[in-house]
C-alpha cells in the first residue's frame, strides 16, 4: 500500500472514530431546546490560509468545508480542535454551454469527458478526500446507478471521437474544426484562487487535460458573483461549479430539463433533449416509488450518452470545531457544521460567549428570493424554515413548521392530481412577534408561482391551488401526481404574508439597506437566529431569536422556559 493511501486510510479510521465518539453524546432531537448561543458571528475569511490560522489561533469556533489536505493535516494536529468527515451529497461539475459552438455537438462533449482523468486529479490534489464521479448524482445518493464512480478517461478514444466527427489537429496540436478554421480560444471560468485555491488548481488540471487532446482552453479566474451571473446569463463556454443534490434524484429534472433553461434557473447548461426531457418528466411526475427507480435510471444512462456536463468528484465533507464547545452533533452523512450543533452548543467551561463560524465568502445578496449561492444561504438558512424537516440520523421527514401532514391522490386518468395536507403548529411566531399562520404559507407559494421566481420555479409550477382552511391547517392541491411533490412542498421556505405585500419589485428588493424603496426592511423569518449586522469584508451577526419555538422544550413536564436557565 502507498504512503499515500496509508494516510488516508488512517485518516478516514480517525474521523469515523471521531464521529463515532460524537454520535455517544447525541441528545434527541425531539427533545431539544435552543438556540443556546446568543449570539451567532458569522466571520468573512475568504483567503484559506488565514482561514486555518484563524482557527489554529481559537478566533474560529467552526470551520467548514476543509477541502485542502494540507489544512486537514494541520488542523487534526491542533490541540484545540475536533475534526468530523461526512460522505455527503456534493457534486463538482465541468459544465459546458451546450448553445454554443463546439459544446452544441454531443460528439465534442463526449470527446471532452473522456479526456479528462478525474481519479488522477482526486488523487494528486486531494490526497483521497474526495469521490471520482461519472454519473450525475454522487455515489452516496441511492439513487446512483453503479458505476458512478467508473472513471472512463481514455485520451485516444476521445480523439477517436474527433476525428470520427471530421476535426482535425494543426501544427501546434490543436483541434481544427471539419470546415477547416482553427478552433477559437475556450476560456474555463473558475473561482479566484485566493477563495477556492483547490478549486483553482483541479481547473488549471481539466484546462491541461483538454488542452492534451486539443481543444484551445485557457483558464479564466473570476469572483464567483462573476461566475454565477455568467452562468445564469450562458454567457460562457466552460465553467466549474459544485452543486449540493440532495437526497432526491428529481433535482436532475431542474438541472437538466429544458424548462428550466431559464435565467437565473438551474438549468445553466441550456441542454434541450426530447427523449432526456421525456425521461426528466417520468421522472419528475412518477407515481411511485418503482416508477421513480425506473425512470431515474432511464434519466441517468440519458444524461451519461447526451454528456451535457462532465461530473468530476464527490467531496467529502470535512469541518473542524472548537474543543470548547460542548453538544456537537455529527453522523455519517452530516458534519459538525449543521442546525443541530448551532441549537444545542453550549461552552464546556464558563458563562456564554459569541459563537465564531467561518463564512468564506461574501454574501453579496441577502434577498430571500433571488440569493443562490452557498455563502448567501448560509446566513439566510438560520432565518427561514420551511414545512418539513430533515431527521439528521435517517435523513426523513419529521416535522417543522408543519406538526403533520397528508397525501392523497384525487381523481382518476388524466384529471389525477396529488391533495398535500398540512396541519402547522399554533405555536410558531416570527421574529417580529406576529403569529405565523398558513395565511403566510399561502402568500409565499402564491408570491413564488406569480412571479415565477427562477430559484423556486420547480417546486411551484405544479400548483393549482392553494386552499386555506383555518390559520393552521391548508391543502395545496397539485396539477398531476407526483412521488416528489410532497418534499417540493414541504421543503419551500416560508415567508411572512406582511412582509410579501409589502414587496413591489422581488428582483431589486433589498432587506438590508433598501427598506421602502422596492420592499420593506428587515429579513423576518420563524428560523433560530435573526439578522443584527453586516459589515463587508468583516462578518454577519446574527442573534438568537427571542420567539423561536424550541426556546421551549415540549417533554418537560413543567414546560419551563429554557432560558435563563
Amino acid at each position: 500500500m502507498s504512503a499515500m493511501r496509508k494516510t488516508f486510510f488512517f485518516l478516514f479510521f480517525f474521523f469515523l472514530i471521531a464521529g463515532a465518539a460524537s454520535a455517544e453524546e447525541l441528545f434527541d432531537v425531539e427533545t431539544l431546546y435552543g438556540p443556546r448561543i446568543e449570539k451567532l458571528c458569522l466571520v468573512i475569511v475568504m483567503n484559506p490560509d488565514a482561514q486555518i490560522l484563524a482557527a489554529e489561533a481559537g478566533e474560529l469556533d467552526l470551520v467548514s468545508d476543509v477541502t485542502r489536505p494540507s489544512d486537514v493535516d494541520r488542523l487534526r494536529r491542533s490541540p484545540n480542535l475536533e475534526m468530523s468527515l461526512a460522505r455527503g451529497f456534493h457534486a463538482f461539475f465541468m459544465i459546458m454551454n451546450n448553445k454554443t459552438t463546439p459544446w452544441n455537438d454531443v460528439r465534442v462533449r463526449r470527446a471532452a469527458a473522456r479526456s479528462i482523468d478525474r481519479n488522477s486529479f482526486v488523487r494528486m490534489i486531494y490526497a483521497g478526500y474526495c469521490e471520482p464521479i461519472n454519473g450525475w448524482l454522487p455515489p452516496v445518493s441511492p439513487w446512483a446507478l453503479p458505476d458512478t464512480g467508473k472513471n472512463h478517461y481514455d485520451r485516444e478514444a476521445a480523439r477517436e471521437i474527433l476525428r470520427d466527427a471530421g476535426y482535425s489537429w494543426n501544427l501546434a496540436g490543436m483541434l481544427v474544426d471539419p470546415a477547416g478554421n482553427p478552433m477559437p480560444k475556450i476560456k474555463l471560468y473558475t473561482p479566484l484562487a485566493k477563495v477556492a485555491p483547490t478549486t483553482a488548481e483541479l481547473a488549471e488540471r481539466i484546462s491541461d487535460s483538454l488542452r492534451a487532446t486539443g481543444f484551445p482552453v485557457d483558464v479564466e479566474p473570476v469572483d464567483f458573483s462573476t461566475l454565477i451571473s455568467r452562468m445564469n446569463r450562458k454567457d460562457y463556454s466552460l465553467g466549474v461549479i459544485a452543486w449540493s443534490m440532495g437526497r432526491n434524484p428529481d433535482s436532475l429534472y431542474s438541472f437538466y430539463h429544458s424548462s428550466m433553461d431559464v435565467e437565473s434557473g438551474y438549468n445553466v447548461t441550456g441542454v434541450s433533449e426530447p427523449a432526456l426531457d421525456d425521461a426528466l418528466y417520468a421522472l419528475r411526475f412518477a407515481k411511485d416509488r418503482p416508477a421513480a427507480e425506473e425512470a431515474s435510471a432511464r434519466a441517468q444512462e440519458l444524461l451519461a450518452d447526451i454528456v451535457p456536463s462532465v461530473p468530476i468528484y464527490s467531496r467529502f465533507s470535512i469541518s473542524a470545531v472548537s474543543k470548547k464547545w460542548k453538544n456537537v452533533l455529527t453522523t455519517p452523512t452530516m458534519t459538525a457544521d449543521n442546525v443541530w450543533t448551532l441549537l444545542a452548543a453550549e461552552p464546556v467551561e464558563g458563562p456564554m460567549r459569541t459563537f465564531n463560524m467561518l463564512l468564506a465568502e461574501e454574501p453579496r445578496n441577502l434577498n430571500p428570493l433571488v440569493g443562490s449561492s452557498a455563502y448567501e444561504w448560509q446566513v439566510l438558512g438560520m432565518i427561514y424554515e420551511s414545512l418539513i424537516g430533515t431527521d439528521p440520523w435517517t435523513l426523513e421527514d419529521r416535522p417543522a413548521l408543519a406538526k403533520s401532514w397528508e397525501v392523497r391522490t384525487v381523481g382518476s386518468g388524466g384529471a389525477a392530481h396529488t391533495e398535500l395536507d398540512f396541519y402547522l403548529r399554533d405555536d410558531v411566531l416570527w421574529n417580529d412577534g406576529k403569529k405565523f399562520t398558513a395565511h403566510d404559507v399561502h402568500a409565499t407559494l402564491e408570491f413564488i408561482k406569480k412571479n415565477e421566481i427562477p430559484r423556486f420555479f420547480d417546486a411551484t409550477k405544479d400548483i393549482a391551488e392553494v386552499i386555506v382552511y383555518s390559520d393552521f391547517a391548508l391543502t395545496v392541491r397539485m396539477t398531476g401526481v407526483s412521488y416528489w411533490q410532497l418534499d417540493k412542498i414541504g421543503g419551500m421556505v416560508c415567508l411572512p404574508k406582511h412582509v410579501l405585500d409589502k414587496v413591489t419589485d422581488w428582483q431589486t428588493w433589498d432587506p438590508i439597506h433598501g427598506g421602502g424603496v422596492s420592499g420593506p426592511l428587515g429579513l423576518v423569518g420563524t428560523g433560530p437566529f435573526l439578522f443584527d449586522e453586516y459589515r463587508a469584508g468583516e462578518y454577519v451577526m446574527m442573534l438568537r431569536n427571542p420567539h423561536y419555538r424550541l426556546l421551549k422544550n415540549e417533554k418537560e413536564p413543567d414546560g419551563a422556559e429554557v432560558w435563563p436557565r
